[in-house]
Protein backbone atom coordinates (compact mmCIF):
# COMPACT_ATOMS: atom_id res chain seq x y z
CA UNK A 1 0.00 0.00 0.00
CA UNK A 2 1.19 3.50 -0.84
CA UNK A 3 0.11 5.24 2.34
CA UNK A 4 0.91 8.69 0.96
CA UNK A 5 -1.82 8.14 -1.64
CA UNK A 6 -4.24 7.08 1.10
CA UNK A 7 -3.71 10.33 3.00
CA UNK A 8 -3.81 12.40 -0.17
CA UNK A 9 -7.27 11.00 -0.92
CA UNK A 10 -8.50 11.44 2.66
CA UNK A 11 -7.43 15.09 2.68
CA UNK A 12 -9.91 15.74 -0.13
CA UNK A 13 -12.82 13.92 1.52
CA UNK A 14 -13.08 13.15 5.25
CA UNK A 15 -10.18 15.25 6.53
CA UNK A 16 -10.45 18.42 4.49
CA UNK A 17 -8.77 20.49 7.19
CA UNK A 18 -5.78 18.17 7.04
CA UNK A 19 -4.93 14.95 8.88
CA UNK A 20 -3.45 15.66 12.31
CA UNK A 21 -0.58 13.62 13.70
CA UNK A 22 -2.95 12.06 16.23
CA UNK A 23 -5.26 10.96 13.44
CA UNK A 24 -2.32 9.63 11.44
CA UNK A 25 -1.22 7.61 14.47
CA UNK A 26 -4.67 6.07 14.77
CA UNK A 27 -4.94 5.27 11.07
CA UNK A 28 -1.44 3.79 11.01
CA UNK A 29 -2.34 1.51 13.91
CA UNK A 30 -5.40 0.20 12.06
CA UNK A 31 -3.40 -0.32 8.85
CA UNK A 32 -0.74 -2.24 10.76
CA UNK A 33 -3.34 -4.40 12.53
CA UNK A 34 -5.07 -5.11 9.23
CA UNK A 35 -1.75 -6.18 7.71
CA UNK A 36 -1.41 -8.91 10.35
CA UNK A 37 -5.03 -9.75 11.29
CA UNK A 38 -7.14 -8.62 8.34
CA UNK A 39 -8.49 -10.49 5.32
CA UNK A 40 -6.80 -8.49 2.56
CA UNK A 41 -10.06 -7.06 1.22
CA UNK A 42 -10.31 -3.32 0.63
CA UNK A 43 -13.92 -2.98 1.79
CA UNK A 44 -13.09 -4.68 5.10
CA UNK A 45 -10.28 -2.22 5.78
CA UNK A 46 -12.49 0.67 4.74
CA UNK A 47 -15.24 -0.44 7.12
CA UNK A 48 -12.79 -0.72 10.01
CA UNK A 49 -11.56 2.80 9.31
CA UNK A 50 -15.11 4.11 8.97
CA UNK A 51 -16.08 2.51 12.27
CA UNK A 52 -13.14 4.08 14.06
CA UNK A 53 -13.86 7.44 12.43
CA UNK A 54 -17.40 7.37 13.79
CA UNK A 55 -16.81 5.82 17.22
CA UNK A 56 -13.88 8.10 18.09
CA UNK A 57 -15.51 11.29 16.84
CA UNK A 58 -13.01 11.48 13.93
CA UNK A 59 -10.03 11.23 16.31
CA UNK A 60 -9.07 7.76 14.96
CA UNK A 61 -7.26 6.87 18.21
CA UNK A 62 -8.70 4.84 21.13
CA UNK A 63 -10.95 6.87 23.44
CA UNK A 64 -13.08 6.40 26.53
CA UNK A 65 -16.83 6.75 26.25
CA UNK A 66 -17.84 10.39 26.37
CA UNK A 67 -14.30 11.27 25.23
CA UNK A 68 -13.36 11.50 28.91
CA UNK A 69 -9.68 11.81 29.79
CA UNK A 70 -10.01 9.76 33.00
CA UNK A 71 -11.88 6.72 34.25
CA UNK A 72 -13.76 8.88 36.74
CA UNK A 73 -14.81 11.22 33.97
CA UNK A 74 -16.07 8.36 31.81
CA UNK A 75 -18.03 6.89 34.72
CA UNK A 76 -19.67 10.25 35.29
CA UNK A 77 -20.51 10.54 31.58
CA UNK A 78 -22.18 7.13 31.33
CA UNK A 79 -24.07 7.68 34.58
CA UNK A 80 -25.43 10.95 33.21
CA UNK A 81 -26.42 9.22 29.98
CA UNK A 82 -28.08 6.41 31.96
CA UNK A 83 -30.27 8.94 33.77
CA UNK A 84 -31.25 10.49 30.44
CA UNK A 85 -32.11 7.17 28.76
CA UNK A 86 -33.76 5.52 31.74
CA UNK A 87 -33.19 2.52 34.02
CA UNK A 88 -34.04 -0.06 31.36
CA UNK A 89 -31.53 1.24 28.84
CA UNK A 90 -28.35 -0.63 27.99
CA UNK A 91 -26.14 2.14 29.34
CA UNK A 92 -27.98 2.06 32.66
CA UNK A 93 -26.91 -1.56 33.00
CA UNK A 94 -23.31 -1.44 31.81
CA UNK A 95 -22.63 1.80 33.70
CA UNK A 96 -22.63 -0.14 36.96
CA UNK A 97 -19.42 -1.66 38.40
CA UNK A 98 -19.18 -5.36 37.55
CA UNK A 99 -16.96 -8.41 37.77
CA UNK A 100 -14.25 -9.39 40.24
CA UNK A 101 -12.42 -6.06 39.92
CA UNK A 102 -15.44 -3.76 40.25
CA UNK A 103 -14.61 -1.93 37.01
CA UNK A 104 -17.17 -0.20 34.82
CA UNK A 105 -17.07 -1.68 31.33
CA UNK A 106 -18.14 1.40 29.40
CA UNK A 107 -17.03 2.02 25.82
CA UNK A 108 -13.30 2.01 25.19
CA UNK A 109 -11.09 1.83 22.12
CA UNK A 110 -11.68 2.58 18.46
CA UNK A 111 -14.76 0.36 18.43
CA UNK A 112 -16.05 1.33 21.90
CA UNK A 113 -16.63 -2.15 23.28
CA UNK A 114 -18.97 -2.28 26.26
CA UNK A 115 -20.11 -4.93 28.76
CA UNK A 116 -17.95 -7.23 30.87
CA UNK A 117 -18.52 -10.25 28.58
CA UNK A 118 -17.17 -8.41 25.55
CA UNK A 119 -14.02 -7.39 27.39
CA UNK A 120 -13.52 -10.98 28.47
CA UNK A 121 -14.08 -12.32 24.95
CA UNK A 122 -11.58 -9.90 23.44
CA UNK A 123 -8.81 -10.60 25.96
CA UNK A 124 -7.27 -13.33 23.79
CA UNK A 125 -6.85 -10.94 20.85
CA UNK A 126 -5.58 -8.22 23.15
CA UNK A 127 -2.96 -10.51 24.69
CA UNK A 128 -3.86 -9.12 28.12
CA UNK A 129 -6.67 -9.66 30.62
CA UNK A 130 -9.10 -6.89 29.67
CA UNK A 131 -11.41 -7.82 32.53
CA UNK A 132 -8.64 -7.02 35.00
CA UNK A 133 -7.34 -3.99 33.08
CA UNK A 134 -10.02 -2.64 30.71
CA UNK A 135 -8.01 0.53 30.07
CA UNK A 136 -5.63 -1.59 27.97
CA UNK A 137 -8.23 -1.02 25.25
CA UNK A 138 -6.78 2.50 25.08
CA UNK A 139 -3.52 1.05 23.78
CA UNK A 140 -3.49 1.74 20.01
CA UNK A 141 -2.06 -1.66 19.06
CA UNK A 142 -4.50 -3.61 21.21
CA UNK A 143 -7.49 -1.49 20.21
CA UNK A 144 -6.77 -1.81 16.48
CA UNK A 145 -6.30 -5.57 16.73
CA UNK A 146 -9.58 -6.04 18.61
CA UNK A 147 -11.36 -3.80 16.08
CA UNK A 148 -10.21 -5.85 13.08
CA UNK A 149 -10.73 -9.28 14.67
CA UNK A 150 -14.09 -8.39 16.17
CA UNK A 151 -15.53 -7.04 12.92
CA UNK A 152 -14.48 -10.16 11.05
CA UNK A 153 -15.62 -12.84 13.49
CA UNK A 154 -18.98 -11.31 14.42
CA UNK A 155 -18.49 -11.41 18.18
CA UNK A 156 -20.64 -8.28 18.67
CA UNK A 157 -23.39 -9.50 16.36
CA UNK A 158 -26.28 -11.30 18.06
CA UNK A 159 -26.32 -13.94 15.30
CA UNK A 160 -22.52 -14.29 15.20
CA UNK A 161 -22.34 -12.91 11.67
CA UNK A 162 -19.10 -11.19 10.76
CA UNK A 163 -18.46 -8.35 8.36
CA UNK A 164 -18.07 -10.50 5.24
CA UNK A 165 -21.60 -11.85 5.67
CA UNK A 166 -22.84 -8.35 4.84
CA UNK A 167 -20.13 -6.92 2.61
CA UNK A 168 -20.06 -9.95 0.31
CA UNK A 169 -23.65 -9.03 -0.51
CA UNK A 170 -22.80 -5.37 -0.88
CA UNK A 171 -24.90 -4.56 2.18
CA UNK A 172 -22.93 -1.75 3.78
CA UNK A 173 -25.93 -0.55 5.79
CA UNK A 174 -26.53 -3.85 7.60
CA UNK A 175 -22.77 -4.24 8.08
CA UNK A 176 -23.27 -1.94 11.07
CA UNK A 177 -24.88 -4.93 12.81
CA UNK A 178 -21.35 -6.19 13.47
CA UNK A 179 -20.96 -3.37 16.00
CA UNK A 180 -24.16 -1.72 17.20
CA UNK A 181 -27.30 -2.92 15.40
CA UNK A 182 -28.18 -0.13 12.92
CA UNK A 183 -27.13 2.88 14.99
CA UNK A 184 -25.95 5.58 12.53
CA UNK A 185 -25.67 2.86 9.85
CA UNK A 186 -26.27 5.17 6.88
CA UNK A 187 -23.84 7.78 8.17
CA UNK A 188 -21.11 5.15 8.57
CA UNK A 189 -21.88 3.75 5.12
CA UNK A 190 -21.12 7.21 3.75
CA UNK A 191 -17.78 7.25 5.58
CA UNK A 192 -17.08 3.75 4.26
CA UNK A 193 -17.49 4.89 0.65
CA UNK A 194 -14.89 7.63 1.10
CA UNK A 195 -12.43 5.41 2.95
CA UNK A 196 -12.90 2.72 0.30
CA UNK A 197 -12.02 5.19 -2.46
CA UNK A 198 -8.86 6.13 -0.55
CA UNK A 199 -7.89 2.49 0.06
CA UNK A 200 -8.37 1.60 -3.59
CA UNK A 201 -6.25 4.58 -4.63
CA UNK A 202 -3.46 3.44 -2.32
CA UNK A 203 -3.68 -0.35 -2.71
CA UNK A 204 -4.57 -2.82 0.04
CA UNK A 205 -1.81 -3.88 2.47
CA UNK A 206 -0.46 -7.40 2.00
CA UNK A 207 -1.69 -9.48 4.94
CA UNK A 208 0.98 -11.45 6.78
CA UNK A 209 -0.72 -13.34 9.63
CA UNK A 210 1.01 -13.53 13.00
CA UNK A 211 0.46 -15.89 15.91
CA UNK A 212 -1.85 -14.56 18.64
CA UNK A 213 -0.21 -13.14 21.74
CA UNK A 214 -0.93 -15.47 24.68
CA UNK A 215 -2.29 -14.00 27.90
CA UNK A 216 0.43 -14.42 30.57
CA UNK A 217 -0.50 -17.02 33.18
CA UNK A 218 -0.65 -15.75 36.77
CA UNK A 219 2.47 -16.47 38.82
CA UNK A 220 1.56 -18.99 41.55
CA UNK A 221 2.20 -17.94 45.13
CA UNK A 222 4.76 -20.31 46.72
CA UNK A 223 3.64 -22.20 49.79
CA UNK A 224 5.25 -21.06 53.04
CA UNK A 225 7.99 -23.40 54.36
CA UNK A 226 6.90 -25.94 56.92
CA UNK A 227 8.07 -25.50 60.50
CA UNK A 228 7.96 -27.28 63.86
CA UNK A 229 5.87 -30.45 64.07
CA UNK A 230 4.54 -29.99 60.52
CA UNK A 231 8.11 -30.11 59.18
CA UNK A 232 8.91 -33.28 61.15
CA UNK A 233 5.73 -34.97 59.92
CA UNK A 234 6.59 -34.02 56.34
CA UNK A 235 10.05 -35.63 56.72
CA UNK A 236 8.55 -38.84 58.12
CA UNK A 237 5.97 -39.04 55.34
CA UNK A 238 8.68 -38.58 52.73
CA UNK A 239 10.80 -41.30 54.40
CA UNK A 240 7.87 -43.77 54.46
CA UNK A 241 6.98 -43.08 50.85
CA UNK A 242 10.57 -43.48 49.83
CA UNK A 243 10.69 -46.91 51.48
CA UNK A 244 7.82 -48.21 49.34
CA UNK A 245 9.51 -47.61 46.02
Amino acid sequence: MDRSKLYASLRTSLFKGGVSQTQVNGIEGILDAFATHGDGKPDTLAYALATAYHETGTRMVPVREGFASTDAGARAAVNKLAVKRGPKSAVAKYSKPAGPYNHVYYGRGQVQITWLDNYEESSADAGVDLVKDPDKMLDPGISSRVLIKGLLDGRWNAAGKGLRFYLDKGDVIDARRTVNVLDKAETIAGYHAKFLAAVKAAGVPVVVPVAPTPIPAPIPTPAPPASGWSALIAILVAFIKGGKK
